[in-house]
């Protein structure tokens, strides 16, 4: 029994519904809920034994906050800036604790999706909607021990839904400001041997205009996006598992030029595709002692930029295998080990009158062995791995990271991280025109230490990290070589803070600050377009049985940009956003909502020149059979 009892702490939590709720991090909506994450350890565990740094955002949140895409979720997460350049379908850079938007690692239920043709493999998120997602995680701090490559700064995991219990069918329509206009259709279910989920959506905006209005541009920038995903499972014994997941992204998008350094109106036109595809088998063995994961996935991308001057198509694909196993040593030690397969590959096309600029298709692989031991001593517990990876670009690369964490009486856990990072150099830096074959990978070295405790018989929580990292060997563009180089040094500090409260059992109150300080070493000046000071703020109430509304207040602090009219930095003004929620059951299956985005018309910009949406007014309804 002693044995059965250890071996539930650890993977227990993984057999449960996935209830993960609360974005403030480490905590949860409902103080009682089990909260679970899988991306800070790889294994399903409760996030109050995580020490690592991580936020939850579930679907019930999603729709609570009525969020749309991916880029509305992740907005008032800890530590996290959104920038966009401009309205739906505009460029998204993500920045985690400062760290450059390439340097983030992107999943969608272990799929990578950074794209091997764009200059630093960056993801931009403007294109995934929140449909069939059942949560996202968001991990912050070096990860490369568990991930490799890209999550030098930190790991966002999309997972999607596994249908359960009887079949259901959910149909949401919904139009609003910018003659917006969101279908989506869902359906789940499942039995103890075979589960289903399916999901459909399509978004079609006028929109506004990509340049910024106040400076003259009034050509409006539309889009439309469809998406298609599903997941299938199969379980023809307790011991024995399959699983595929299948997701396409298709968008349209305008967008403008930019000349003399600003953004101006032109009719520019874009379009992405994107596949997704994963199929994996898992077996338990030994009374469940060790459990087996092989999978294997594809990502195919496809971008193409039609201006009046030219034409250009990006492609690129990435394919990996890997296998996970997970092994229980007596009563204290989980201990997960794998082995990884990735090969990538990308070209791409500028045709102007009179010019064709090929970037031939190149390829580079990535074989990697990880190790981590989850060990538990009374109250203290840690997770302490290492990993070494192999690159066809420039050899090996070992990483390594500790993070332990304390429970004391009285709801009180201090927790905390050390760990190293590493970024490869992208093909495009690698073998462009601009490239150089002699790049070496970007580095991390990165530590946070923080404080949660629960007050109030868990009916409030705060709690606070400090975080700390620095960068080398940064690669950026040489303009006096004309390639790229190793030549960059950065360094990020800060605090994140949280508190929580559920006062009453229908109100929750949720608050978070972060505070970033950026600095380039080589230059002494701000890294660009990461806020100091980042707040939110959001209060949720159930009135009635059938009605409830939210409101919700972030406030982002001065930042740098770049003027490229002029090459100097500029500081882009703060701002504060403002945001009403509510939905109102007519039906025990219908549901009519509504939202007020942007209520005190803030006039604000995310980049130097961009336009940004005034207040907007949205509404729906969703019917569920």
């Amino acid at each position: 029994m002693r044995r059965m009892k250890t071996v539930r702490w650890w993977v227990g939590a993984g057999t449960a519904a996935l209830a993960a709720t609360g974005w403030a991090a480490g905590t949860n909506t409902n103080p009682t809920a089990q909260t679970i994450v899988v991306t800070a350890t790889r294994v399903a565990m409760p996030v109050k034994d995580v020490a690592s740094s991580v936020t939850v955002i579930d679907s019930a949140q999603m729709e609570e906050r009525q969020n749309g895409t991916v880029v509305e979720a992740l907005r008032a997460v800890p530590g996290l800036d959104i920038v966009q350049s401009g309205g739906k379908g505009g460029t998204v850079s993500t920045y985690i604790r400062g760290a450059n938007s390439d340097q983030i690692l992107v999943l969608v239920d272990g799929v990578e999706i950074n794209e091997p043709s764009s200059p630093g493999r960056e993801v931009d998120l403007s294109q995934i909607p929140v449909e069939n997602i059942d949560r996202i995680e968001v991990l912050r701090g070096p990860q490369s021990t568990l991930y490799g490559a890209d999550a030098i700064g930190g790991v966002v995991n999309i997972v999607t839904k596994q249908g359960e219990g009887p079949a259901t069918v959910s149909a949401t329509a919904e139009a609003g400001s910018y003659q917006t206009f969101n279908e989506r259709l869902e359906a789940q279910g499942g039995t103890k041997q075979v589960n289903y989920s399916l999901g459909a959506s399509r978004q079609d905006s006028q929109g506004f205009s990509t340049a910024s209005e106040k400076n003259g541009n009034t050509e409006k920038d539309g889009y439309d996006r469809t998406e298609l995903s599903g997941q299938l499972g199969w379980t023809p014994s307790d011991a024995v598992g399959l699983k595929a997941i299948v997701r396409w992204e298709h968008a349209n998008y305008d967008y403008d030029d930019f000349l003399n350094g600003r953004p101006v109106d032109a009719d520019n036109e874009g379009l992405t595709d994107r596949l997704l595809f994963r199929g994996e088998g898992s077996l338990k063995l030994f009374d469940d002692r060790w459990q087996q994961k092989l999978g294997v996935s594809l990502a195919e991308h496809h971008r193409e930029d039609h201006t009046a001057a030219a034409d250009s198509s990006f492609d690129s694909s990435l394919r990996k295998a890997d296998w996970q196993n997970d092994v229980q040593l007596g009563d204290h030690h989980l201990v997960t080990a794998g082995l990884e397969y990735q090969e990538e590959s990308a070209e791409t096309v500028y045709e102007a009158p009179g010019l064709v600029d090929r970037f031939d298709r190149k390829t580079a692989r990535d074989t990697a062995v990880f190790a981590q031991d989850l060990v538990k001593a009374g109250d203290l517990s840690a997770a302490i791995g290492g990993r070494v990876d192999d690159q066809s670009a420039f050899g090996s690369e070992t990483t390594w990271r500790v993070a332990p964490l304390y429970e004391l009486a009285g709801g009180t856990r201090l927790k905390g991280s050390v760990g190293t990072g590493y970024k490869a150099p992208s093909l495009f830096q690698l073998y462009s025109v601009y490239g150089s074959p002699e790049l070496q990978p970007e580095k991390s070295l990165g530590w946070d230490a923080g404080v949660e405790q629960d007050l109030a018989d868990k009916r409030v929580t705060v709690g606070a990290t400090w975080f700390d990292n620095r960068y080398s060997d940064l690669i950026n563009y040489d303009y006096a070589s004309s390639h790229y180089g190793n030549i960059g040094k950065a360094e990020s500090h800060g605090v994140e803070t949280f508190a929580q409260a559920k006062p009453v059992d229908d109100l929750t109150l949720r608050a978070t600050y972060t505070y970033t300080g950026t600095r380039d070493i080589t230059t002494g000046e701000e890294l660009l377009r990461r806020p100091r000071d980042k707040a939110a703020f959001e209060a949720t109430y159930k009135f009635t049985p059938k009605a409830r509304g939210t409101v919700s207040l972030l406030y982002v602090g001065d930042r740098k940009d770049e003027d490229f009219a002029t090459y100097q930095t500029v500081t882009l003004d703060s701002y504060t956003l403002l945001n009403f929620y509510a939905a109102y059951d007519l039906r025990p299956n219908v549901t009519l909502f509504g939202r007020l985005e942007n209520a005190l018309d803030a006039d604000y910009e995310e980049v130097l020149g961009y336009g940004t949406a005034g207040r907007s007014v949205y509404g729906g309804v969703k019917v569920t059979f």
